[in-house]
């Protein structure tokens, strides 16, 4: 009886951890899917206001274009749409 009991604790610790590993979040980067998350992303890294967000196609590979304006100056943001690496420093 008291080994069916430990067997029944280890299942329930296992299932535990994995429910806590799903749940934690992707164990790689996830794709940014959306114009939205790509904007997030730009403003997150230079702050400003975004004035314009698009989907593009630079060397033959799809991105995201975020324009952003801070005090008065204009910056351009590629950010990469698999992972949400900005490509342009």
């Amino acid at each position: 009886m008291c080994r069916g009991r430990s067997v029944l604790v280890e299942r329930l610790f296992v299932a535990l951890l994995l429910c806590g590993l799903l749940l934690s979040g992707p164990l790689v980067a996830e794709p940014v899917t959306s114009l939205m998350r790509a904007s997030e992303i730009a403003q997150e890294a230079f702050g400003g206001q975004v004035v314009k967000a698009e989907e593009a196609e630079i060397d033959q590979k799809p991105v995201f274009l975020i324009r952003i304006v801070n005090d008065g100056r204009v910056r351009d943001v590629m950010i990469n749409p698999d992972d949400g690496e900005i490509l342009n420093p």
